[in-house]
């Protein structure tokens, strides 16, 4: 009797692994399979080359760096808050940021958290308020 409960344990244990549609992958490692045997093929993938550095926008040059309280003594506007993650070089991320400042239609880029990653696997992180502030070149001239 206990026998028979136990086989039939067992049988339900293997059809619930049947049936759940695991996948087992075995690698040899020291070459102990028998003869015969057949394994998934390894994969070769070649490593993902670098993305090409980004290209400057026209008047990305003229988009620059400030803090809070600069931005608002000046009178500038917030327009909306950017977060951006790059893979490459640092400097690239900072052209990517000055790109979208300038598709916004933004002249200030208000840092809230730039962090450069040292290891390659990691994204570097760019946290910041795009603002439009007041030229103050047309001010002076217009008096």
């Amino acid at each position: 009797m206990t026998g028979r409960i136990l086989t039939r344990k067992i049988m339900m244990a293997g059809a619930l692994l049947a049936l759940s549609g695991c996948n087992m992958y075995v690698i040899d490692f020291e070459n102990k399979l028998p003869d015969g045997s057949v394994l998934a093929p390894k994969a070769s993938m070649p490593p993902p080359a670098p993305p090409p550095p980004p290209t400057p926008l026209e008047g990305s040059d003229d988009v620059a760096f400030m803090d809070s309280t600069t931005a608002q003594l000046e009178g500038c506007r917030v327009i909306t808050g950017i977060r951006l993650f790059h893979d490459g070089m640092f400097e690239d991320g900072l052209i990517k940021l000055r790109n979208a400042a300038v598709q916004i239609n933004a002249n200030r880029i208000i840092p809230l958290r730039i962090v450069e990653s040292s290891a390659s696997s990691v994204p570097h992180v760019y946290s910041a308020k795009m603002a439009r502030c007041p030229d103050s070149k047309v001010e002076t001239v217009n008096g």
